[in-house]
């Protein structure tokens, strides 16, 4: 793992997805980085997540139980605009072709990461998009 990139402590995740063990992941990873992090484990859950406690980053997987993850990012969106809120979100999901991400960026991820995990990008993905820098280190 690259541990020159800093993650700013306190960062605020909501990872949606309905697969315990990418859940689990994530919440350990981040935990390492000092990033509280949230899970739900389908659309409708996270809605009423961010209502509540809009998030500084979502992190979802496409393919969820109750909505796919194209619909669900458009009805975040959606609240987002009547709420003059902005959460970027990465789709990061099992969802593998070039379909599958030219149609998660134009509903509105600003990001399509494939799993397995690439712990390094993903890290990195969240540093650029949250506006974090690297830390005086050089990247390994």
């Amino acid at each position: 793992m690259c541990h020159s990139i800093s993650l700013q402590k306190g960062l605020r995740v909501l990872v949606v997805d309905n697969d315990f063990d990418s859940c689990v992941l994530l919440m350990v990873l981040f935990a390492e980085y000092g990033v509280k992090t949230t899970t739900a484990i389908c659309a409708t859950q996270a809605l009423d997540i961010i209502q509540q406690a809009p998030p500084d980053l979502l992190i979802s997987e496409i393919m969820l139980p109750d909505d796919d993850g194209y619909s669900f990012i458009r009805k975040v969106k959606a609240w987002e605009k009547t709420y003059g809120v902005e959460i970027p979100a990465i789709a990061l999901t099992v969802c593998v072709k070039e379909s599958d991400r030219l149609h998660a960026l134009a509903a509105g991820f600003c990001r399509y990461l494939v799993k397995p995990i690439n712990v390094d990008e993903l890290i990195a993905t969240i540093a650029h998009i949250t506006g974090q820098g690297m830390s005086a280190k050089a990247c390994c």
